[in-house]
């Protein structure tokens, strides 16, 4: 699988979708969801929804957030051909979380948080970035609405920006307008419900104490698997351009956020939802661990021992 996956054939991409639909089937088949499922939407509140709506909606994101995925891996020339291991990595992690089986507004978020981060990522040094700017801060306003605690993601934003950009005043002000605008409409609309946003994203799910010892057992690999990207990729960066350095920049601030998220839920909720927001970084990472001709193998048996634990967790 890793093989076929780390070669430039675009089919294997239509593999996902079967992956995908493996691991939603286990789930229902397994009772890990109940008939009816309360989604909590940020600022538009809590809705109840059976489990076909939300599986089937959890089934288009989480192809859609792979192929974004992978789409600006390649796209950005993170590697020097065309692969596709990062579609496949975002799929296998994820599925150790309850967003991947039923749709809520982290999932969404995740979404809009990649598209975000592609809006960013077509920033230049001495090029005009307003419509670039302005796009990317209104897909982060647009998640903080259906997942309220990425508004702290604002001043991080700008982090992110002046990396590649220099600071420009008309450019910082549009930034503001355009992650301010979804949250406007969002605090009509909660007025308008008068009700108030729940920060707690889960108050009971199936199974979900055996999620966070899957979590702690698959941490454990899964930091393994950084540890040899790491060396892969500091390979990379030593004869890669200035502005490639920028863009993993960029990737690290959106692993700060979410160990910032995942650090905060653990500790306020008892939950590990919000660790999920790493997944959307880490698969710019985790394919130089396969690639590394001294560690590849290595990496391979670990992402086999994950991708087993990721079945066999379902039957525990």
């Amino acid at each position: 699988m890793v093989k076929l996956f780390l070669s430039n054939r675009v089919i294997v991409i239509l593999l996902l979708p079967f992956i995908i639909g493996m691991y939603l089937i286990l789930g229902y088949a397994t009772g890990m969801n109940a008939a009816f499922q309360s989604i909590n939407l940020g600022f538009f509140g809590t809705i109840t929804a059976t489990t076909l709506i939300t599986t089937s909606l959890s089934f288009i994101l989480l192809f859609l957030n792979s192929y974004l995925i992978n789409l600006t891996f390649n796209k950005n020339g993170f590697y020097d051909r065309n692969i596709f291991i990062p579609s496949l990595l975002y799929v296998v992690l994820m599925s150790f979380y309850h967003s991947f089986y039923v749709m809520d507004g982290l999932l969404i978020a995740h979404t809009f948080l990649l598209l975000c981060l592609m809006q960013l990522f077509q920033l230049y040094q001495n090029e005009d970035g307003r419509k670039a700017v302005f796009n990317a801060a209104f897909f982060a306003g647009v998640s903080a609405v259906v997942h309220p605690p990425i508004i702290m993601i604002l001043p991080l934003l700008f982090m992110m920006v002046w990396s590649i950009r220099p600071f420009v005043l008309r450019e910082s002000l549009l930034l503001i307008t355009g992650f301010g605008i979804p949250l406007i409409y969002g605090g009509i609309y909660l007025k308008w419900l008068d009700t108030s946003i729940n920060l707690q994203l889960l108050k009971q799910a199936t199974n979900y104490e055996n999620n966070k010892i899957n979590f702690l057992v698959t941490t454990g690999i899964f930091l393994l698997m950084m540890v040899l990207s790491l060396i892969g990729i500091q390979a990379k960066l030593k004869n890669s351009s200035i502005r490639f350095k920028k863009l993993v920049r960029i990737l690290w601030v959106y692993i700060l956020i979410g160990a910032l998220f995942g650090i905060s839920d653990y500790m306020l909720f008892g939950q590990i939802e919000r660790f999920s927001f790493i997944l959307l970084p880490i698969p710019f990472f985790l394919p130089y661990s396969f690639t590394s001709k001294t560690w590849g193998k290595i990496a391979s048996i670990l992402f086999y021992i994950t991708f087993a634990y990721s079945i066999v967790k379902f039957f525990i």
